[in-house]
């Protein structure tokens, strides 16, 4: 409810249990320039105003608009509530990893006479508090700095196992989840900062070329592990992963180019879909592999062979239902290929 000057004051003077011998004290004034106030025959020097809110409990904005500002206070109790919380929950996980780290580093001294299985211990749960703890400590670049503190903290609890296990499997991991990381903020990093300006009218295509490098990298990597491992006899990464891949990367990047062409969305969409089914099916046909189980999963994508008169095979099933999507993908296509076309031709002729 709004009062008033003097009435605010005089209420909220009231409120906190002063009279106006009080008040005047406390603003070193005449008790008669505290009645001046309340009666509106006066108001309150403006260096007063800070003082005078001070005292009565109340925001320089309610005191000049001698109204209380329940909107506002309501915000500020929420605000208080939220730290509180944000504080016991930084607080619990503090505890918690102490609670945690000390029992497993007695009982690591007191069973191997020395730190081993620690050292897992504690890395993982570095990598816990890089989760529930390091995004409130870090105000700035958060966007940066979280998934790289992340990625480093997963890639030493990634080594302390490795060394603990004595395996030499350390890279496969770490580049697996650096690929992932790669694939999602490379996009945002290019449309987000001003250093990538000048190539982010093509954030499309450095996205997947370099997501179609980490790509090989980790691949390259797979391979030789398989190799010295005794797992794999051949380079197969050269031979037909670089194959694969280099083809995908470019089936992409034909379909992104679509997007800068100067039609309407419709026929935009008819386009990428034939183009995908066609970039899909097409190579099964005239792609020829020595590794037989590579040629057969081939072969089952085949649309050459389907046979809608036999349900029996295994693999005649398989081309079947294949030759049924490339069918019902270009049926949509072509649903969306006419479309454009009504599409346009009715704005020319507006």
């Amino acid at each position: 409810m709004k009062h008033s000057l003097g009435g605010f004051l005089k209420q909220r003077r009231i409120e906190k249990n002063l009279t106006q011998k009080d008040l005047a004290k406390l603003l070193f004034v005449s008790e008669s320039t505290i009645s001046k106030w309340e009666n509106g025959v006066a108001n309150p020097d403006i260096t007063m105003v800070p003082k005078l809110s001070q005292i009565l409990g109340v925001s320089e904005h309610e005191l000049i608009t001698a109204s209380i500002d329940s909107a506002e206070r309501q915000e500020k109790v929420q605000a208080k509530k939220w730290r509180t919380l944000s504080f016991t929950w930084s607080l619990f996980f503090y505890i918690s990893y102490i609670l945690a780290l000390i029992p497993c580093f007695i009982c690591d001294l007191a069973i191997n006479k020395s730190l081993t299985w620690f050292w897992i211990v504690l890395s993982a749960l570095l990598l816990a508090f890089t989760f529930t703890n390091l995004p409130k400590i870090i105000k700035r670049y958060k966007l940066i700095l979280l998934p790289f503190s992340m990625y480093s903290a997963l890639c030493l609890l990634l080594g302390v196992c490795c060394i603990y296990s004595k395996g030499n499997w350390f890279w496969i991991p770490t580049l697996s989840v650096l690929l992932v990381l790669l694939i999602i903020f490379v996009p945002i990093y290019i449309a987000k900062y001003k250093i990538f300006a000048k190539i982010r009218k093509y954030n499309d295509f450095v996205s997947i070329g370099v997501s179609f490098v980490m790509l090989n990298l980790l691949l390259a990597m797979i391979n030789c592990f398989t190799a010295k491992n005794g797992y794999s006899t051949t380079f197969w990464w050269l031979k037909t992963a670089l194959p694969i891949v280099f083809a995908i990367y470019v089936e992409l990047n034909i379909l992104i180019c679509v997007r800068f062409l100067r039609i309407n969305g419709f026929t935009k969409t008819s386009i990428i879909l034939m183009l995908t089914s066609l970039l899909l099916y097409v190579p099964p046909m005239f792609y020829k592999s020595k590794n037989p189980n590579v040629q057969k999963e081939i072969n089952d994508i085949n649309i050459l062979k389907a046979n809608f008169s036999s349900w029996d095979l295994e693999s005649v099933c398989a081309n079947n239902i294949h030759l049924i999507i490339f069918l019902t993908i270009i049926a949509v296509g072509l649903a969306f290929l006419i479309t454009g076309l009504i599409v346009s031709r009715c704005k020319k002729k507006k």
